[in-house]
């Protein structure tokens, strides 16, 4: 089988196995939308053992200084509203610079994931409480799902 046929192939087949189990058994703990974040950011970063690291390394990364970002709003009297959105805004700018100079790190080279990351802390309701937990779990679970497609369409597109 050809490569395209085989990733198209394995990916939609783990996509509906991955729906079905997620939307069916796990929501709202394991966020089936971030999933399918880290699933693109692992293909996007390379895919193999790397683009498996910068997923989730990235992920993680922009999940938690986003969470602390919201925290130190809460601490400086901001919010999303009047006087309180200038120090949001400030505080949200500092975060892009950072997202990006993470990149400096060799295991956060990969920009756009701790972007997915952010997004994904912002998505779910920027939470400071358990749901942060499960936002860091459906990170995982989506770079670990498009390494399991990748290597079933490497497996599919093998030389019998």
């Amino acid at each position: 089988m050809n490569a395209l046929n085989a990733i198209s192939l394995s990916v939609g087949l783990w996509v509906g196995i991955w729906c079905f189990g997620t939307l069916g058994f796990m929501e709202p703990k394991v966020m089936t939308w971030v999933t399918f974040l880290t699933w693109a950011s692992f293909f996007a970063a390379g895919g193999g053992m790397v683009g498996l690291k910068k997923a989730i390394a990235g992920g993680f990364a922009g999940a938690l200084i986003s969470a602390l970002v919201v925290w130190l709003n809460g601490q400086l009297g901001g919010g999303v509203q009047g006087s309180g959105l200038v120090i949001f805004s400030v505080l949200l700018a500092v975060l892009g610079w950072a997202l990006c100079q993470l990149s400096r790190i060799e295991l956060l080279s990969f920009i756009p994931g701790a972007f997915i990351g952010a997004a994904s802390f912002f998505g779910a309701g920027a939470p400071l409480d358990v749901k942060l937990g499960w936002v860091l779990v459906s990170l995982v679970c989506g770079a670990v799902m498009g390494l399991v497609s990748e290597r079933m369409g490497a497996a599919l597109t093998a030389k019998t």
